[in-house]
């Protein structure tokens, strides 16, 4: 499965300057509210050259954040800016529905911004959405496009969320299996690729996936483990989250010959951002490959491995 790291255009560290990264996730929001971004970009002759990496880019629509943020994307400057970017793949400008509750309003602009996107733009991918109702029928207006590769998208907060959302976990692992068991061709999950939830995507046939977390969870002190969940190693103040490195776990982390931890050592991941990133980032692609022994895996993750691995072997049956 290709593993995808989310990082901004104009930010360190730039993790592929130290080790392989197979693919980078990259948001156009950022360029749309940076004309001389753009220009920079134009001027290299994409973003892989402004970026100086050479493997392969998927473009993010800035749905997401432009709904966050109510700033509304016109199309044509979309595609102007994805045919300007020159990257492998670019995701179709959706409005993911906020708490999951569909809205007929945003499926409608959803379907309809593929439609005219893959006009202009080749590798265009749709996105689908929770709940399940919604997410079937925008599955069933892409399939009369019989696009190569589809998107799930909005899975995020029900994997997040224990509270409020009842089996928001077991739902979302419902509906990509229901996808899965549908679309015979590439399947990428947006938002999932932590270390605990790479091995239930593997389960359930997924391509890809990606995430941002290397840089937001350094952000916040901490780094994290193969097997799952975070630690604070930061020598700075912190007011949640602080669980801190036991000695047991520091001892296997030193195992992996991980080799930004060879380079700056503890001191260095305690001291800096960049540090943390790059572990982080390391952890995230290379700890253990998303093979994760069931008994290894961090709490309610293993239960839910089990519950993906049963609902495959339905399907199959």
């Amino acid at each position: 499965m290709l593993l995808v790291l989310g990082t901004l255009l104009r930010s360190r560290p730039r993790p592929w300057t130290y080790f392989e990264v197979p693919a980078l996730l990259v948001n156009s929001y950022e360029i749309l509210k940076n004309e001389k971004l753009y220009l920079k970009i134009r001027e290299k002759g994409g973003i892989k050259k402004f970026l100086d990496y050479d493997g392969i880019v998927y473009l993010d629509s800035g749905g997401f954040q432009a709904m966050r943020h109510k700033f509304d994307i016109d199309l044509k400057i979309l595609v102007k800016i994805y045919k300007t970017s020159r990257a492998d793949y670019y995701f179709s400008l959706d409005y993911p529905s906020p708490k999951a509750i569909a809205s007929d309003d945003d499926v409608l602009r959803t379907i309809t911004n593929y439609k005219k996107l893959r006009k202009s733009i080749r590798d265009v991918i749709p996105v689908v959405h929770p709940p399940y109702e919604r997410m079937l029928k925008e599955f069933e207006a892409y399939m009369e496009y019989d696009p190569p590769v589809m998107a799930i998208g909005g899975l995020v907060p029900l994997v997040r969320t224990v509270k409020g959302v009842p089996n928001g976990r077991k739902r979302a692992i419902e509906m990509i299996a229901s996808i899965r068991e549908r679309f015979d061709h590439s399947l990428h999950i947006m938002g999932l690729g932590a270390p605990t939830v790479i091995p239930i995507l593997k389960t359930l046939r997924c391509d890809s996936t990606d995430s941002a977390s290397w840089r937001v969870k350094a952000a916040h002190g901490k780094i994290m483990l193969p097997n799952g969940g975070e630690r604070y190693v930061s020598n700075r103040t912190a007011n949640f989250g602080v669980v801190k490195l036991k000695e047991e776990e520091m001892r296997e982390l030193e195992k992996l010959d991980c080799q930004i931890l060879k380079e700056f050592g503890w001191e260095g991941i305690t001291n800096s951002f960049e540090v943390r990133a790059l572990f982080n980032a390391w952890i995230t692609l290379y700890s253990n490959n998303g093979e994760i022994e069931n008994d290894k895996m961090n709490g309610p993750f293993a239960k839910l491995l089990t519950y993906a691995t049963e609902l495959m072997n339905d399907f199959r049956q």
